[in-house]
């Protein structure tokens, strides 16, 4: 990444993204191939104050190796030392989190299934251990990526290697408002203005559920719960931590909780979707009474099905978000394949945990009763994209009014 480029991109991850405070310890999970984002972040964190920078490298080539040469039972294993440093620098409270993935589509050929699987299964032990102060909302975190040759050639097959890694770096400065002359700070604090307006306003209607249509076949009801919040990158912070932050970078969402007891219908996917290491085509998945009956998919079926049976929780509805299609990313044209990018390009929904913070008095809860008001709660989440140019999503009160909230793809309200 070019050097302003990567300076740039730093400030906007640690002044707005976990939004450090002096005295805060960043704690930073990055892959070795974002060595010189990751150095730039370090030493944003240090200017701000920081009392110190924790870094946990990765290095997906390595464990390309491993996943070809060990058995799936190895593979499954996260070691004690990772999850235990993990949690350690975050549970005093004074630790904030920043995730830099990297994509390498080509290191899964040749790898058995079973074997991306047990490695997956593996990553997400780790990931639960951040999600535990996540959902409890005591951890600013922010996630994001960083763009690798292996990944551009697979987003931009028509370009030469040189011009594909090109494209997917302007892409991404792009996605987050990283420009040669403006102040990314600035221009995160706009956006986030921006989303928190669209949340006030679909707050300001309370509603029921909402009705999803579109022409691929989705059709779905979801209750919401009662006293939900929608949430955007402007409010997240507003319970227990110490200064806003933005979860996710970059983002255009707005979200909140299902009540997962009422979803009904079936939801065709707009997006591929990488699950456990496979990529998922042409998806669809039906519910009846709160939980996921069945599900098809063109490609990659038994890794869905996988996710989402694994058991009672996974098998239920824990996000709904509303993304416009005027978001620059879907503006782009191009599937990126990453879910953190592609999710923002479309109206998603995801099965698994849900967000103490998208319910009035949530982080005070329990986590049981979160469940018993429809909360869900797991220990993975899928972010899955269902957003086309002719969705049409609307919204039922209390009353039974229905207001159109979203039509042809984007907002109304």
């Amino acid at each position: 990444m070019k050097k302003w480029a990567a300076e740039k991109y730093a400030d906007a991850l640690v002044s707005v993204g976990v939004n450090l405070q002096k005295g805060e310890t960043l704690f930073l999970l990055s892959d070795i191939a974002a060595a010189d984002l990751a150095r730039e972040v370090a030493q944003k964190a240090m200017d701000r104050g920081a009392k110190d920078v924790e870094i946990l490298w990765t290095d997906a080539m390595t464990e390309a190796i491993r996943a070809k040469s060990c058995d799936s039972g190895t593979l499954r294993h996260m070691p004690e030392w990772k999850m235990e440093g993990t949690d350690s620098v975050l549970r005093n409270g004074t630790g904030v989190h920043i995730t830099i993935s990297c994509s390498f589509p080509s290191l899964r050929e040749g790898i058995p299934d079973e074997n991306l699987l047990a490695q997956s299964l593996a990553n997400n032990d780790l990931r639960n251990v951040v999600r535990k102060y996540i959902h409890r909302s005591v951890l600013k975190w922010t996630g994001t990526v960083y763009p690798t040759m292996d990944w551009a050639r697979q987003v931009y097959p028509e370009c030469d290697d040189a011009k594909a890694l090109e494209q997917l770096e302007d892409a991404v400065c792009k996605m987050m408002r990283v420009d040669k002359t403006s102040d990314p700070v600035e221009n995160w604090r706009a956006h986030c203005a921006m989303l928190s307006d669209r949340s006030h306003k679909l707050n300001s209607f309370n509603f029921r559920s909402l009705h999803i249509t579109s022409e691929l076949g989705t059709d779905l009801t979801i209750g919401l719960v009662k006293d939900h919040i929608w949430v955007s990158a402007g409010e997240m912070g507003s319970s227990n931590v110490n200064a806003p932050y933005v979860a996710n970078m970059p983002t255009e969402e707005v979200f909140t909780d299902p009540d997962f007891r009422t979803v009904n219908g079936i939801a065709y996917a707009s997006f591929p979707l990488y699950i456990n290491g496979k990529l998922v085509k042409d998806f669809s998945i039906t519910f009846e009474n709160g939980k996921a009956v069945d599900c098809s998919a063109s490609e990659g079926v038994e890794f869905l099905r996988d996710a989402l049976f694994r058991n009672e929780f996974t098998r239920q509805l824990g996000e709904v978000a509303l993304v416009s299609k005027q978001s620059p990313i879907r503006k782009m044209g191009r599937i990126f394949y990453n879910g953190l990018l592609d999710e923002n390009a479309a109206c998603h929904l995801a099965f698994g945990s849900s967000f103490s913070d998208c319910v009035k008095g949530g982080a005070s809860m329990t986590e049981e009763e979160l469940y018993a008001i429809g909360v869900n709660h797991a220990d993975s989440h899928h972010d899955f994209m269902i957003g086309t140019d002719d969705l049409k999503i609307v919204g039922i009160t209390y009353d039974g009014r229905e207001i159109t909230v979203m039509e042809h793809g984007d907002f109304v309200i």
